[in-house]
């Protein structure tokens, strides 16, 4: 269960991961030593997991932004794990999840330009374990994108 100001070390650290305690402490209203104590027992519950730097797609080289919806031959355990091996391997796919519905799998991939893109698809994603089917969709637009969760909501 998170408290009120659980929340709000959360929310702001979420906005800036970089803030220094006193900082965080001041915007937040709290002394030093409790908000350290509290982003310390965030940290160690798990419920902040690491803090990482989030980069502009097409600034850092990646104009190109594609969903790949995968199904897969799901025979036994193993082939499974390797297809969830291959997926963590590799650096141009940046999120997978599995799915309910007509397809196993959702895939977030990037890539320099369509050339990039068209050989992870034609070459790379071919050679996956237990691949059978596969569908692109490219993105036309970004309307929305955050990593912040709305921990604030109110219950």
């Amino acid at each position: 269960m998170l408290t009120k100001q659980d929340k709000k070390v959360l929310t702001t650290l979420q906005d800036n991961g970089r803030l220094p305690i006193a900082e965080l402490a001041k915007k937040i209203h709290m002394s030093e030593s409790t908000c350290l104590r509290r982003t310390k027992s965030l940290e160690e519950r798990g419920i902040i997991k690491r803090y990482s730097a989030i980069l502009d797609d097409e600034k850092a080289g990646f104009g190109v932004v594609a969903f790949v919806q995968v199904s897969i031959n799901q025979n036994n355990e193993a082939e499974f794990d390797g297809f969830k091996a291959a997926v963590q391997a590799h650096p141009l796919i940046l999120e997978c999840y599995s799915l309910s519905g007509q397809y196993d799998h959702l895939m977030k991939v990037v890539a320099r330009n369509n050339k990039e893109l068209s050989q992870f698809i034609l070459k790379t994603l071919r050679g996956f374990p237990e691949i059978k089917d596969a569908q692109t969709l490219f993105v036309l637009d970004q309307v929305k994108h955050t990593t912040c969760l709305p921990v604030e909501l109110p219950e």
